[in-house]
C-alpha cells in the first residue's frame, strides 16, 4: 500500500478533506457548479476524483493543461464529451449512433477507440463557442432523456484565459452550466490569479456562477493519526511524538512535501529519532536543489532578495515595516512590487494569522540552511 503517492491520492492514500468532500458530494448531487482552487500540489485533482468516486458519478475529465489556443480548448471539450458518452453507453454501435447525433452539423469526423469517441474537426465554419454550447445542450438533453446525472470535471481551467482572445467560450460554458439539471460542472485550477480573474471579475461570464472551495493545508490533528496508521501498517508499531512533530515541522504540512518526505522514510527501517527524519529531508533538498536554483534564477533581483529575507527572517506580518525593510535592503515601493509578483506567482502567501511566508518549505529550507 502506497500511503504517500506523489501524483493523485486514491483510496486509503487520500487523507482528510472531510468538509470539502461533504460540500462536493452535495453539489454534485444537486448539480451545483463548483470551483476548487489552491496553489499547486495541494491535492485539488485528488479531492475532485475522490468526490466523484464517493458519489459513484459518471464523469469525464477535461484537462486544459496543454491547450494553447481556442481550437485546442474546443477539441478538449468535445473529446471530454466523447469520453463521457462512452461511459453512458456500453454498446459500441449505439455509442457511435449517439455520438453522430450529438455532433451532427459541426463538420466533425468521429472515431471510436476503447469505448471513447474522439472528435476531429474538418473545415471550420462555426465559431468554437457555438459548437461548444450546442454540444453541451445536446449532452444535457441526452442525460435528461436517459435520466442519468453526469459530471464534467475541468482541470487546469485557468488555461482557458490564456488560450482564448475573448470570453465567448466562457459565456458558452456559463450558459450550459447555469441551466443544467443533469450535468454537473466542476472546475479546478492552480493559478489563483488567473482563476480569480475568470470567476470573481463582475465583467466576466463566470461571475457568481460557482460555489467556491479554497484548499488550505491539512491540520496536524488529521495528519498525525494518518501517519500513525501508515506506520502501524508498515512497521507494526507507532512513531514517537518527536518523529511525528519533526515531519510536520519540516514539511510545514504542505501536502506534496509530506508525501515526498514520507515516501522516502517509509522505504527504510523504522525511524527511531528525529535526526533520521532530518537526514531524509536533507536528501530531498539536495535532490531538488538544482531545479529550485534554476527556478529562482528566473526571478528578478528584488524578488530573490525578498524570498531570501522571508526564508531567513519570516514569517512576517508587516513586510513594509522598518525592521524587515532593513533586512531586505529594498525601498518600500520596490519591496511591495516584488511582494505582489511573488504572491501572484505562488511563491509567497498570507496564512490564517495574516503573516506572509514562503509557500514552498523546501525553498525556505534551502535558503535558510547550509545544504
Amino acid at each position: 500500500m502506497d500511503y504517500f503517492p506523489l501524483t493523485t491520492a486514491k483510496g486509503a492514500a487520500f487523507c482528510n478533506r472531510v468538509q470539502e468532500l461533504k460540500l462536493l458530494h452535495r453539489n454534485i448531487t444537486e448539480v451545483r457548479p463548483t470551483l476548487i482552487m489552491s496553489t499547486r500540489r495541494y491535492g485539488k485533482t485528488s479531492l475532485a476524483l475522490k468526490a466523484l468516486e464517493n458519489t459513484k458519478s459518471i464523469y469525464a475529465t477535461i484537462d486544459f493543461y496543454r491547450d494553447l489556443n481556442e481550437e485546442h480548448i474546443e477539441r478538449s471539450i468535445m473529446n471530454g464529451i466523447g469520453a463521457l458518452l462512452g461511459k453512458m453507453e456500453s454498446a459500441p454501435q449505439k455509442l457511435m449512433q449517439l455520438a453522430s447525433q450529438l455532433f451532427s452539423g459541426m463538420q466533425a469526423s468521429l472515431t471510436m477507440s476503447e469505448m471513447e469517441i474522439a472528435v476531429q474537426f474538418q473545415e471550420k465554419k462555426k465559431r468554437a463557442s457555438d459548437n461548444i454550447i450546442n454540444a453541451l445542450k445536446r449532452l444535457h438533453d441526452l442525460a435528461q432523456k436517459r435520466k442519468q446525472n453526469v459530471v464534467l470535471f475541468f482541470d487546469e481551467f485557468q488555461q482557458l484565459s490564456e488560450a482564448t482572445n475573448d470570453h465567448s467560450i466562457e459565456a458558452a460554458l456559463r450558459e450550459a452550466a447555469q441551466s443544467s439539471t443533469q450535468v454537473s460542472y466542476l472546475f479546478s485550477g492552480s493559478n489563483r490569479h488567473l482563476l480569480q480573474n475568470i470567476f470573481f471579475d463582475q465583467n466576466r461570464p463566470f461571475y457568481k456562477l460557482c460555489d467556491f472551495i479554497q484548499l488550505e493545508r491539512i491540520h496536524s490533528e488529521a495528519y498525525i493519526p494518518y501517519l500513525q496508521h501508515a506506520a502501524c501498517d508498515y512497521w507494526k508499531k507507532e512513531l514517537s511524538q518527536e518523529v511525528l512533530e519533526t515531519i510536520v515541522e519540516l514539511t510545514e504540512r504542505h501536502p506534496y512535501y509530506i508525501n515526498l518526505l514520507c515516501s522516502k522514510i517509509w522505504l527504510d527501517d523504522f525511524p527511531t529519532e528525529k535526526k533520521i527524519v532530518r537526514n531524509y529531508w536533507e536528501k530531498c533538498a539536495l535532490e531538488n536543489k538544482s531545479q529550485i536554483q534554476n527556478e529562482l534564477s528566473l526571478l528578478s533581483l528584488n524578488q530573490r532578495k525578498l524570498i531570501i529575507a522571508l526564508a531567513m527572517h519570516g514569517p512576517v506580518t508587516a513586510p513594509n515595516g522598518t525592521d524587515f525593510m532593513k533586512k531586505v535592503n529594498l525601498p518600500q515601493t520596490s519591496l511591495l512590487q516584488a511582494l505582489s509578483v511573488l504572491i501572484e506567482k505562488d511563491y509567497v502567501y498570507q496564512d490564517s494569522e495574516k503573516q506572509y511566508r514562503l509557500l514552498d518549505p523546501l525553498i525556505r529550507y534551502l535558503l535558510s540552511e547550509a545544504v
